[in-house]
C-alpha cells in the first residue's frame, strides 16, 4: 500500500486552530464554533483538502496574524518558522502556504515584501529539496454583513502583492508552484469578511483543490 504524503502547512489566522496550531496564534478553537460554524479541526480548508489530497498532517505552523515579510509579526520567512515544517522523524512531501493577507492590510513596503517573500520560497526549497511547494495567492471573502476584521479599504491593493507573489514563486525554482485562488477571491463566506466560516472553508479548500488538480505528486 502507498504510503500516505506528509503535508505541512505554513499560514496565518485561516489556517490556525487551537490544539493543532501554536496556542499563542490560534484565530479558530472550540469556543469560537457559534460564529464559525464548526468545532473540531476537521471543519478548516488545510484538513479538507489533506484528505482530498490522500495526505497526513505532519506539522501546521500557523500564526494569527503572521506575514510573509519581517516588516510584520510571525514573518513566514523566518527561518525557524521554515525549519518548524519537519519532525525529528519526517519531513513533508508537500507544504502548503497560505498567508500575505496581513502584509497588504498593513501595507508593508512593496520592496520589503518582495526581498521576503523570494527568501521565504527560496529556504522552502533549500531546507525541503523533495518536496513540493505550493503558494497560494492573496484572497478575501465575501462582504461581510457584520464588522470587518481587516479594514476593507486595505486589502484593495492585493493585486499589487499577489504580482509579487506570482514573480517570486515563477523564479524559485521548479519545487515550487502556484496555488492560484483567482476564482474564488470575493466568493467565499465568512463571519468578518476575511476567515472563512463552514461553508467558507469548504470553498477554501475546494479553490486549492483545483489549483492543484493533476500536478500533485504521489509519495515514491
Amino acid at each position: 500500500m502507498e504510503q500516505r504524503k506528509y503535508i505541512s502547512i505554513l499560514g496565518d489566522d485561516r489556517s490556525t486552530f487551537e490544539g493543532v496550531t501554536p496556542k499563542i496564534g490560534s484565530f479558530y478553537s472550540p469556543s469560537y464554533v457559534s460564529y464559525a460554524g464548526f468545532a473540531t479541526p476537521e471543519g478548516t480548508w488545510w484538513m479538507q483538502l489533506i484528505h482530498r489530497l490522500g495526505g497526513q498532517l505532519l506539522v501546521n505552523n500557523s500564526f494569527a496574524g503572521s506575514h510573509i515579510s519581517c516588516a510584520g509579526n510571525y514573518a513566514a520567512c523566518l527561518p525557524g518558522r521554515i525549519r518548524s515544517l519537519a519532525t525529528e522523524a519526517a519531513a513533508p512531501d508537500l507544504v502548503l502556504v497560505c498567508t500575505g493577507l496581513n502584509d497588504v492590510a498593513h501595507r508593508v513596503d512593496l520592496g520589503a515584501f518582495r526581498r521576503d517573500c523570494r527568501d521565504m520560497v527560496q529556504k522552502l526549497a533549500a531546507q525541503y529539496p523533495a518536496a513540493q511547494i505550493w503558494v497560494g495567492t492573496i484572497t478575501v471573502g465575501k462582504p461581510s454583513q457584520g464588522p470587518w476584521y481587516l479594514d476593507p479599504a486595505t486589502l484593495e491593493d492585493r493585486a499589487d502583492y499577489n504580482a509579487v507573489l506570482r514573480q517570486c514563486v515563477a523564479e524559485a525554482g521548479p519545487s515550487v508552484h502556484l496555488a492560484d485562488l483567482t476564482p474564488i477571491d470575493g466568493g467565499y463566506e465568512t463571519v468578518n469578511g476575511t476567515h472563512p466560516n463552514r461553508a467558507g472553508m469548504v470553498t477554501f479548500a475546494d479553490g486549492w483543490y483545483q489549483a492543484m488538480a493533476g500536478t500533485v505528486p504521489t509519495k515514491g
